[in-house]
């Protein structure tokens, strides 16, 4: 049976997608005066920072299940306080340090946010390294404020106030600066052997910024995201990071919106050039007065929503290119709910500063095993190790997220082939085995407490969140498919060639991770062309 929402009852705006992005885009729309609808085909809002009970036999502990933390750039966003979040319930608790790199022999790095404290710790290993640490990081400094300005503005249309005022300071900065010039150009690796020479900087500034394959040239640069930290602190929502979307739910019903799960699009509907609503999978249809508005993988939105025909042929094959498994990588995520608590009394006692190791972000592996591991990747093989680019016991911040006395671990890896020889389904059991064995050489009691386990590779991210290739990030982290290269050329501006199509979620500027800046960014165009055409409220 098909229906349809048409007239008076019909949406300005249909969003497809309730994730942080789709939420936060709803809200702006929404306290602009716009009548919101939003469509999750999930049971549940939230999509990759969606916590729940996901283990049968352990109902009562939660599970981040995509993402871990809200980063700095959604600190720097405003978006928390344009829509009031703390008063829909989000609190944040601050995390610093932000990575903490073990060894076998019980010693360990951590990242904090004062360069200088970083510092101090890497003097115990190597003066040298402690000062090429400094100085790597004052010759970041200037050109972040301009990094973050251009993340928090329009990709194609960036120059405002914060950037202009951002783009002098960087300036006086350049000097500095200069001294970055190799990096822009360097492999990962190459970059992070030359400048240091003990294991414990090389390892951390590897696993931070797990993006592709480090012996490639172009891709240093990603070790910006340490200049972000430095910054501005990630943090950890109570809660889990499901309470973000939970709080952006409650200000969107503030505001008059309408979420609906359980309502899988099929299809968008366009008609003389112009989206104006879409066709859920149960045959319904849902009209939209101004526009549609997608925060899925872009790649999703253009190759399957939209009918055939819709984009020029130029660009339906940029489109079609849109880079989603050019990594050769995709993600492993753990899950174990515990019936104790998880211990790193000897990295803890060697430290010797009070530090509750289990609070932060770690991992382990040395650059070497981090570089073979990539190279394994692109070959389509299991690495061996499987590196670990962060591990958590996140009850260890928030114990409301287990019983009382227990725990729960979360551990993820970029770093395993998305086109496999050996398929994942044959793998599974043994990847996740020895994954989970190295784990329980850091956390104590991991291996003993074990109650229950998920063990997700790509094709289950994909599954649970349709993210094609299991590609978190929606649009893969290379250089050229960041500011209004991302997805792709002539369609990294939100809005798209067909009218009343927007694009947003992950695979638009800035980035993936839980920024929400995506959505803010995208809603904020649909207004100003909506001003435009005087079809605003």
């Amino acid at each position: 049976m098909v229906t349809e929402s048409t007239g008076a009852a019909a949406p300005d705006v249909v969003i497809v997608g309730a994730g942080h992005n789709g939420l936060t885009a709803a809200c702006y729309l929404a306290k602009a005066g716009l009548k919101v609808v939003v469509l999750e085909a999930s049971p549940t809002v939230g999509g990759m920072t969606s916590t729940n009970a996901i283990l049968p036999a352990a109902p009562n502990h939660r599970f981040n299940e995509g993402a871990i933390q809200l980063t700095g750039i959604f600190r720097l966003s405003g978006v928390a306080k344009d829509l009031n979040l703390p008063k829909y319930g989000l609190r944040e608790i601050e995390v610093d340090p932000a990575h903490i790199q073990l060894a076998p022999d019980g010693s360990s790095l951590a990242i904090w946010k004062d360069a200088a404290r970083t510092a101090d710790e890497l003097r115990r290993f190597s003066p040298k390294d402690a000062q090429a640490y400094l100085d790597f990081s004052n010759a970041l400094y200037p050109v972040m404020n301009l990094i973050i300005a251009y993340m928090n503005s329009h990709p194609t249309a960036p120059w405002n106030k914060d950037m202009l005022f951002s783009a002098i300071k960087a300036a006086g900065g350049a000097k500095k600066l200069w001294g970055l010039k190799h990096m822009i150009a360097a492999s990962h690796t190459e970059f992070l052997e030359e400048t240091f020479e003990t294991e414990l900087p090389k390892g951390a500034l590897a696993a931070m910024a797990a993006f592709l394959q480090m012996r490639f040239d172009l891709t240093a640069w990603s070790m910006i995201y340490l200049g972000i930290v430095q910054r501005v602190s990630n943090s950890m929502p109570v809660g889990g990071t499901g309470a973000l979307p939970a709080a952006l739910h409650a200000c969107f019903l503030d505001h008059g919106g309408e979420v609906r799960t359980n309502a899988r699009v099929a299809e968008i509907l366009v008609d003389g050039g112009r989206a104006h609503g879409v066709r859920l999978e149960s045959g319904e249809t849902i009209r939209a007065a101004q526009g549609v508005l997608t925060t899925c993988n872009p790649y999703i939105t253009l190759n399957h929503l939209l009918p055939e025909g819709a984009l020029e042929p130029k660009l339906a094959w940029r489109a079609k290119d849109i880079a989603i498994k050019k990594t050769h990588a995709t993600s492993l995520k753990i899950n174990v709910a515990l019936k104790g608590r998880l211990s790193m009394e000897r990295h803890e006692k060697w430290r010797g500063d009070g530090l509750d190791l289990r609070n932060y972000l770690t991992a382990w592996h040395t650059l070497e095993e981090q570089d073979a591991a990539w190279t394994a990747v692109t070959r389509g093989e299991w690495p061996d190790p499987v590196p670990i680019s962060c591990a958590i016991a996140p009850t260890s911040v928030d114990p409301s997220m287990a019983p009382e006395g227990q725990d729960t671990f979360w551990m993820w890896s970029g770093v395993i082939p998305v086109t496999p020889r050996e398929p994942w389904e044959s793998v599974r059991d043994e990847i996740g085995e020895k994954v989970l064995k190295d784990c329980a050489q850091y956390y104590v009691g991991l291996d003993s407490l074990e109650i229950d386990r998920a063990v997700l590779g790509g094709p289950d991210i994909e599954k649970r969140f349709n993210a094609p290739a299991g590609n978190v990030y929606h649009v893969d982290p290379m250089m050229s498919r960041f500011g209004p290269m991302r997805p792709a050329q002539g369609l990294g501006s939100y809005r798209t060639p067909i009218k009343g199509l927007f694009l947003s979620g992950a695979g638009t500027h800035p980035t993936g991770g839980v920024c929400a800046i995506p959505g803010k960014l995208a809603a904020q165009t649909l207004l100003r062309d909506s001003a435009k055409s005087g079809s605003k409220r």
